[in-house]
């Protein structure tokens, strides 16, 4: 199973964008695990650290930070989760 994490904070400007991106793309996947993750909360500051995730929006693919910042492509996300899913 693959998991996908998208990583945005509320005052971004670029992340709806990208969020939209995202989801839309996850969504064509039935195996695949996804969750948002709010960098302005406890927790999701916490789990940014942990990544040393430095600034968003940002996709985390399977524990890894596969893109960060914006803009990225439809494609970019694709070819992150399909390399995940031949892992």
């Amino acid at each position: 199973m693959v998991k996908v994490e998208y990583y945005y904070s509320p005052i971004c400007p670029y992340c709806p964008v990208a969020q939209r991106m995202v989801s839309e793309v996850v969504g064509r996947y039935g195996d695949v695990e996804y969750e948002e993750v709010n960098t302005y909360t406890e927790e999701g500051i916490r789990r940014g650290l942990a990544l040393n995730l430095m600034a968003v929006p940002a996709v985390v693919v399977n524990g890894v930070i596969k893109l960060i910042g914006f803009p990225f492509e439809v494609e970019d996300v694709v070819n992150c989760i399909e390399e995940a899913r031949r892992a």
